[in-house]
């Protein structure tokens, strides 16, 4: 009985788990999980191949302790230790291997694992079985050449090549289940996830991968840096010259919330608070109130001992676009030496800063990428690494 087997192999198991790992030199790391993960994935395709023969013998149901018929997905949830929803993947999984048997087995024998075992299931009910049985070998070849994302790519070409139909359906899923979550962390960051269809994913990536690109040589960013830049310049170009609901479709704007009886903050702006807040993301740090000073409206709120609104008085207004069209006009690009970033992806920055008197002025006004903006707020940036050849910079006297 193959059940006779199970003893020793969980000894075996046991006294496997049982190795200091710690105690291991680093060649011996690696041959344990050169060694160990084939196995354990000619496990799981064993565990497949019995899951898939009680669907096909029970027709779904497996006997509960009293006898009783129990669905097999949620037997196995309990027996396996996963999610219900993963139970039933794994009952699907199992029932359309029973399909390709070449398949099967190459799972068991470790030919390929269980997770390209699940990619070409998805064939099953797509493909014809006088079309697909003939073509295991073929199928085969490709799994062992790649993993299991490359292959899920191919069968989705193989799907579209064979069954239109069953493509849409495909489509439709991803459609229903799009989203996106942003969360405001208490690090200053604010952490997303999303999920889109193909046809929304192709236009995200169309318009970022130029946008991702590195600059010059000496653009050090990472990938996943670039990418998040490029975002934030797709954002600031729709909030630049996008016709937004009046919920947005203004500049950012801070305010600062003061005791009723101080005095107007707005009339020294060296007397600004420290820390105002944003809009949507809270508290600011004092890089990222410069870089919002430079193109934000400022606003006051004065409130009284028991937090009451007393009054709300506007000092800074936004940039006109007729000041916006003069400097970018004049720079035609940011003036960070090597960046090219077009006007429609800028921010007009203040070379002396609005807290320092600075003025709205065009001599005081520069085109800066949103990445430079940032730079220049943190430091990273000085007038020497920007192309202002019109500046006008005062000459010391002759003695």
């Amino acid at each position: 009985m193959p059940v006779d087997v199970l003893p020793a192999l969980a000894a075996d198991v046991d006294a496997l788990a049982a190795v200091p790992v710690i105690a291991l030199p680093v060649a011996s790391l690696m041959a344990l999980v050169e060694q160990t993960a084939p196995l354990a994935a000619r496990l799981d395709g064993v565990v497949s191949r019995a899951v898939g023969e009680l669907q096909a013998r029970g027709g779904g149901v497996v006997p509960d302790q009293d006898g009783a018929p129990l669905p097999l997905p949620a037997w196995l949830r309990d027996a396996a230790k996963v999610s219900g929803r993963e139970a039933g993947r794994q009952v699907r999984t199992s029932q359309a291997l029973r399909e390709l048997p070449a398949v099967a087995a190459a799972v068991v024998d470790g030919t390929i694992t269980a997770e390209h075992g699940r990619v070409l299931a998805r064939l099953v009910g797509r493909l014809q079985p006088h079309v697909l049985l003939p073509s295991q070998g073929a199928l085969l070849e490709v799994a062992t050449r790649t993993d299991p994302e490359q292959l899920g790519h191919y069968v989705r070409h193989l799907i579209a090549t064979w069954c239109e139909p069953e493509l849409e359906a495909d489509e439709k899923d991803p459609i229903d289940g799009r989203f996106l979550q942003l969360t405001h962390k208490d690090n200053g960051r604010v952490r997303g996830i999303f999920e889109l269809p193909n046809a929304d994913a192709e236009v995200l990536q169309t318009v970022l991968e130029p946008l991702a690109r590195r600059d010059d040589g000496a653009d050090t960013r990472t990938a996943g840096q670039r990418r998040a830049d490029a975002l934030t310049d797709v954002f600031a170009l729709a909030l630049r010259h996008g016709d937004l609901p009046n919920a947005g479709g203004s500049r950012p704007s801070l305010t600062y919330v003061v005791p009723a009886e101080a005095p107007s903050v707005l009339v020294d702006p060296d007397r600004l608070p420290s820390c105002p807040a944003g809009a949507w993301t809270g508290p600011a740090t004092p890089a990222t109130v410069a870089q919002l000073l430079c193109d934000a409206r400022i606003d006051v709120l004065h409130v009284d001992a028991a937090h009451r609104v007393v009054s709300l008085s506007t000092g800074t207004g936004d940039i006109t676009s007729a000041q916006r069209r003069a400097v970018a006009t004049r720079d035609r690009c940011c003036t960070a030496k090597g960046c090219s970033r077009p006007p429609a992806f800028c921010d007009v920055h203040h070379l002396r800063a609005r807290a320092n008197g600075g003025s709205n002025d065009a001599a005081n006004l520069v085109l800066l990428c949103c990445r430079h903006h940032s730079m220049w707020h943190r430091q990273q940036l000085t007038l020497q690494d920007l192309r202002v050849p019109w500046l006008r910079v005062p000459q010391p006297r002759a003695p």
